[in-house]
């Protein structure tokens, strides 16, 4: 999108974000200039997104004009509520943020609904870094509960879809073009999907080319797809300046903007690249989270629960790389609230989750006159059977205060740890582990039994032995190239 009087009148004033120019004369040689910043609070912009970059731009012209006096403008697009006033994100970044954090190191703010001056003179001291912190706001999502989350608590009920025009207008658009790109012709998209309880209301709408219309995430999170449009801004953001002509951009140079008209090549990925490539890029995970292990098959199990009860299909796409990258990181959150909970209930004993029993119990299916893998299965039961019984004691304790059950619950703990005991020297005595000479997995055996695939390739099948079913098992039925086998020896 270029600058030109047919584009939108939200892209010039986008184009303009970030940029200085001077506001008054020069009263002496020794005055500084004034500088003038911009921020358009964009729709698919959260409180903790727009805070950030309003901070960033500050701290900038803080640095780079030390002392000049700064005037703050600020446009708001789109977060609208139910009577059509300005959402809690907005209503918090122009009431506390802008004018109770920022207002003393600004000499003047305007916004949508105030305009104010700095009755005191403008200070320098800005802090080095922002921090929010603030587990409970009102979009983040609830994870454990897996429940549809609008943007807004009380969307309309209307039943048809509001026109082209109506979403624009609420964009801030002068002609609907897409959110991401600029381009047209768009498509109307639900932020949340009809399918997952997303209304018609023209805030539960984006303007979308069609290919990125198909790139979106379907998710019951609302706040999850603006997040996601956001992070697509960023990467496609040279795609906004395709067929402008050079005079324009030669004349957008000349006034200090920085436009790149070329970004990254997007390569061509495979399906699970690309959902790697989105949880590292957007969700900022690091290469532990994708290592395998005994974690990994946990995981896998919550990712699939999450896509099931939390996403759903769109243009008869079956896999996309946006809403199963979101489902990974929200099975992640829940896995690891799942954890936190366990340690903060002090001597409760979790129930750890053993790969290797649900091996062993495979097995037992497969050859049930495998003696080793019974005694596994039998010893994981009475384990678990004793960390439960620990387990409903310490709710006795704890909601009838009676002060003889520490008795019972110090003999029960004893017998789970003797339980607990067996079960490991069983497992140390039955059940051998080496790597898959193929793929480099962890893989095991019980007895003389054939050598199975113990986690799951790192968002691959990797090795073909290795094939993960639905519901976070491996299906040994599965044909394939090449048994699970370990690395050769030589003596």
């Amino acid at each position: 999108m270029d600058d030109s009087p047919q584009k939108p009148m939200a892209a010039r004033r986008s184009a303009r974000r970030e940029t200085r120019r001077n506001t008054t004369p020069p009263e002496g040689a020794a005055q500084p200039k004034g500088i003038a910043l911009y921020h358009d609070m964009r729709v698919e912009e959260d409180f903790t997104k727009c805070a950030t970059r309003l901070f960033s731009i500050l701290k900038k012209a803080a640095a780079a004009s030390p002392g000049a006096p700064r005037h703050l403008f600020l446009d708001v697009q789109g977060h609208r509520n139910a009577a059509g006033g300005y959402d809690a994100d907005a209503l918090e970044i122009i009431q506390d943020f802008v004018l109770g954090f920022l207002g003393p190191y600004l000499t003047e703010i305007s916004t949508p609904l105030y305009r104010a001056s700095n009755p005191e003179p403008q200070r320098e001291d800005l802090p080095d870094v922002l921090n929010i912190r603030d587990p409970d706001r009102e979009h983040a999502y609830d994870h454990r509960d897996l429940p549809v989350r609008n943007r807004e608590s009380e969307p309309d009920r209307r039943r048809s879809r509001p026109s082209l025009r109506a979403i624009a207008d609420y964009l801030g658009l002068d002609e609907p073009i897409c959110l991401i790109c600029w381009q047209a012709p768009v498509e109307r998209a639900h932020v949340v999907p009809e399918s997952l309880g997303g209304s018609n209301d023209v805030r539960n709408f984006a303007l979308l080319c069609p290919r990125h219309h198909r790139e979106a995430p379907d998710v019951a999170d609302a706040e999850a797809f603006w997040s996601w449009v956001d992070y697509a801004c960023e990467r496609d953001g040279h795609m906004k300046w395709q067929g402008v002509e050079p005079e324009m951009l030669a004349k957008a140079e000349r006034v200090g903007l920085r436009i790149d008209t070329s970004g990254p090549v997007r390569k061509s990925l495979h399906h699970f690249d690309r959902v790697r490539d989105e949880l590292v890029r957007h969700y900022g995970w690091s290469p532990g989270d994708f290592a395998g292990g005994d974690h990994w098959g946990a995981l896998m199990r919550e990712f699939h629960t999450v896509m099931d009860a939390a996403t759903s299909t769109h243009f008869n796409v079956a896999k996309k790389a946006s809403t199963e990258a979101w489902a990974f990181e929200v099975a992640r959150r829940r896995l690891r609230d799942g954890v936190a909970h366990h340690q903060a209930g002090g001597d409760r004993l979790p129930v750890s989750d053993r790969p290797s029993i649900a091996l062993a119990e495979r097995t037992v299916r497969k050859s049930p006159d495998r003696d080793g893998a019974q005694s596994l299965v039998d010893a994981a039961r009475r384990a678990d059977i004793a960390i439960e019984a620990a387990a409903l004691v310490r709710d006795l304790i704890d909601s009838a205060g009676v002060a003889t059950a520490e008795e019972v619950l110090r003999g029960i703990r004893e017998e789970a740890a003797d339980r607990t005991a067996q079960l490991d020297r069983l497992t140390g005595e039955l059940m051998s582990h080496a790597e898959c000479r193929y793929c480099g997995h962890a893989i095991a055996r019980i007895g003389d039994a054939p050598w199975l695939h113990i986690a799951a390739a790192p968002m691959s099948r990797g090795c073909r032995a290795a094939s993960y079913d639905r519901d976070g098992t491996w299906d040994n039925s599965l044909d394939r190239a090449w048994k699970a086998a370990p690395p050769k020896s030589y003596r």
